[in-house]
């Protein structure tokens, strides 16, 4: 079954920005309570934070009923979702890390391996010829 990846990374993108707005604004603890009128009402930092973190959860689950609800149901966590929430929870350990974070070699390094060692590998493995990395190991 086909996976639509520019909607993912639309939305990864889309809340990458998000963060990287957040901390371009300067958010620091003592702002939680400041609020801006939306739609006549006060919003705090805190309910948009809350709501940015629930959201995704929320539309999760919508997803999960919708797929059941087509017949798409998934009786496990795909490969490749396995992967996409492995990176997701490692790049969330650098956030706040600075410039230079630690652990900046090993996620370049898995950046590139993706790149230069899981794509053409596992296209060469699947299509049945040698890979050009073939006496490679993983990480």
């Amino acid at each position: 079954m086909k996976t639509d990846w520019h909607l993912i990374r639309n939305v990864l993108n889309a809340a990458i920005d998000s963060c990287e707005a957040l901390e371009s604004a300067g958010y620091a603890e003592e702002h939680r309570a400041r609020t801006i009128i939306v739609n006549g009402r006060p919003v705090s930092v805190q309910e948009f934070l809350t709501s940015a973190w629930t959201l995704p959860e929320n539309v999760r689950y919508a997803v999960i009923r919708q797929r059941h609800d087509a017949g798409l149901d998934s009786p496990y966590i795909p490969e490749a979702a396995r992967i996409l929430i492995a990176v997701a929870a490692a790049c969330a350990e650098i956030v706040g890390a600075g410039n230079s974070p630690p652990g900046i070699e090993g996620m370049q390094n898995m950046a590139a391996w993706y790149r230069n060692h899981f794509d053409p590998n596992v296209k060469a493995a699947i299509d049945g010829i040698s890979g050009p990395y073939s006496s490679a190991t993983t990480p």
